[in-house]
């Protein structure tokens, strides 16, 4: 049976995130509204994770709905999101699905990346096209299969971050376009580290996939860009922004 993970990390994870700019991210996403001409007022957050994005969505305004396959980062979520009881919803990505739909759909931080079957990641873009409404936006960000390339054997990097003491160890497998992740934290309790191990897998599309999956989830314009630029990707391009409009 495969580990679940985001389980037992999920307490953790906002120590371990501390160095990303989420608030760049959603500033960013604004700036790809107005290019496409798109005032939203509901946003839906798959991967919402422990609502970081989602909590600068809500304090502007937004009416939010978070969607995440791990319970545990939910519950961190609805304890960090309590001050706007926001809709939080446990599902798997490929079959996930609202009463109401949405402006925009976001997916950050290459939460989509998890998704290693093409079908799977096909079932998800169709829920994400249901759940739009007419007009409305996905916009979601991947690693590269160049940018998981870099992950190679070698890549092994470590860090603190208020008593998390992590280490990080990653394997590319060329074959799969895949990325193993294997985390292990040493979390400071009373004076003792507690040992905590988890392993991640993240799976590379290319964009030509990706723009063929989407075509046949229904959606029509769709736009690539660098990660929080409005450029064309290049063949060293480590993470890629997509825009896809359902019209």
């Amino acid at each position: 049976m495969v580990k679940k993970i985001y389980k037992d990390i999920a307490t953790y994870y906002d120590r371990l995130m501390e160095g990303v700019n989420y608030e760049g991210w959603i500033e960013y996403i604004k700036n790809i509204c107005v290019l496409n001409q798109l005032n939203p007022k509901t946003v839906l957050d798959l991967g919402c994770g422990t609502g970081t994005p989602t909590l600068y969505l809500l304090k502007e305004g937004y009416r939010v709905i978070g969607v995440d396959g791990s319970i545990e980062m939910l519950k961190v979520a609805k304890k960090k999101l309590s001050p706007f009881n926001p809709v939080l919803i446990l599902s798997k990505f490929e079959n996930f699905t609202i009463k109401k739909k949405v402006d925009l759909l976001i997916s950050l931080f290459d939460s989509l990346n998890n998704i290693l079957i093409e079908d799977e990641l096909l079932q998800t873009f169709i829920c994400a096209e249901n759940c739009l409404r007419k007009g409305g936006l996905f916009v979601f960000d991947l690693n590269t299969i160049y940018g998981l390339s870099l992950m190679n054997s070698s890549s092994t990097f470590t860090k603190e971050s208020r008593g998390v003491y992590s280490i990080w160890k990653s394997k590319f497998d060329r074959k799969r376009l895949q990325t193993t992740l294997s985390i292990t934290l040493f979390v400071s309790e009373n004076g003792n580290y507690r040992r905590i191990e988890e392993t991640h897998m993240e799976k590379g599309y290319s964009l030509y996939t990706l723009k063929r999956l989407l075509r046949k989830s229904g959606f029509t314009k769709i736009s690539f860009y660098e990660h929080l630029t409005f450029r064309r990707p290049r063949l060293k391009t480590k993470r890629v922004m997509v825009v896809a409009k359902k019209d």
